[in-house]
């Protein structure tokens, strides 16, 4: 279960900065100076701290909160995710 976490996270990270890097440089390559892509602003996780709780608050979790926690933060992480690309299709018109 500690693998399948890790592959869904190393998952989401590369969805966000890897794509986000990989459509800057490709726009800026191809557009040059007329490119308007830019790279993420501020980490992914920086907005979505209040869900996650305090570790030294030891608050302990059941299964069934720590599965809604996670299942909120990918959702948090596909609707940012859905942002992003639709301000690059906006951007390069």
């Amino acid at each position: 279960m500690a693998l399948e976490e890790q592959d869904r996270l190393m998952h989401a990270w590369w969805g966000n900065y890897g794509l986000s890097a990989v459509s800057v440089a490709v726009d800026h390559c191809l557009n040059g100076k007329k490119a308007k892509s830019e790279y993420v602003k501020e980490p992914i996780l920086a907005n979505i701290g209040d869900t996650i709780p305090n570790k030294s608050e030891n608050v302990e979790l059941t299964e069934e909160e720590k599965k809604k926690q996670t299942e909120q933060l990918f959702m948090q992480l596909r609707i940012i995710g859905a942002n992003h690309k639709l301000s690059q299709k906006g951007g390069g018109n």
